[in-house]
């Protein structure tokens, strides 16, 4: 089985090429900068030629074009980014851009890998990583979680559509709680950048930041294991489940919330 996954430079992504390398799978990774594709081609040439590495930036149509031109049998539209802060303090163009990448970007991706599968007469899986946090109201996190439940919704949606056309050709939805990857952390750091001294919010940024980071550092899982281990399971069967949701403890807590909210 061959793996393309985007936005692979480290974390969950990585750990789950990881496990993929170990149960003797070959794994496209696509990273976003070409300064990132050859720190991780220096990383990973132990590997031989079971390992490519790409820059993918996928909000770029050029670099989308190799989606069309490389063989795999599955692919992971992992890459995404996220901005903190709140919408009446930031530019609406950070809005926009993470919607670029996290949505539009992302269903660039999948529209070209299922074309690749169907022109090549291929049995295809597509992975698609949105979060957990879709499902939750998140103050000064709604940029990127209201594009992660955008990305739910499509994913969801095209999942009931495929159904009805093709057979051959599967989409899984992965919805990761929160891991300690430093993510969620520059979330919380980087909406300084958008405060002007004359924001609403510019004299209580201490105060929000320490309680995000609290939160954060009381539900964070450290370990991919437990995910990483899911999802190559669902990657190897030969129909995945469709949603992916780990770790257990929060995947239950978000549906007792969105039960109940």
């Amino acid at each position: 089985m061959k793996v393309l996954i985007t936005g692979a430079r480290s974390g969950i992504a990585y750990a789950t090429f990881n496990k993929l390398i170990k149960r003797g799978h070959e794994v496209i990774l696509c990273v976003h900068t070409k300064n990132q594709e050859n720190s991780l081609k220096e990383k990973v040439k132990i590997y031989g030629d079971r390992v490519q590495v790409y820059k993918l930036d996928i909000t770029n149509k050029h670099d989308l074009e190799l989606l069309s031109t490389l063989s795999y049998d599955v692919l992971w539209a992992h890459a995404g980014v996220g901005y903190g802060g709140s919408l009446l303090a930031m530019d609406i163009d950070v809005l926009r851009n993470n919607y670029e990448v996290n949505v539009f970007g992302t269903m660039e991706v999948v529209k070209r890998g299922y074309n690749n599968f169907c022109n090549n007469k291929k049995i295809g899986k597509i992975f698609v990583t949105s979060s957990l946090t879709s499902m939750l109201v998140l103050p000064y996190l709604s940029c990127y979680t209201s594009s992660k439940a955008a990305l739910s919704i499509l994913v969801k949606t095209l999942n009931i559509e495929l159904k009805k056309i093709n057979k051959n050709i599967t989409i899984s939805l992965i919805e990761p709680g929160a891991y300690k990857t430093g993510f969620n952390e520059v979330m919380i750091d980087n909406k300084d950048k958008f405060l002007e001294r004359d924001s609403y919010f510019y004299n209580n940024i201490e105060n929000i930041n320490k309680r995000q980071r609290k939160l954060f550092s009381l539900i964070e899982k450290t370990s991919f294991k437990g995910l990483s281990d899911r999802i190559v399971e669902e990657m190897e069967k030969a129909k995945p489940g469709f949603n992916i949701r780990v770790p257990f403890g929060q995947a239950l807590f978000v549906k007792i919330y969105s039960f109940f909210s």
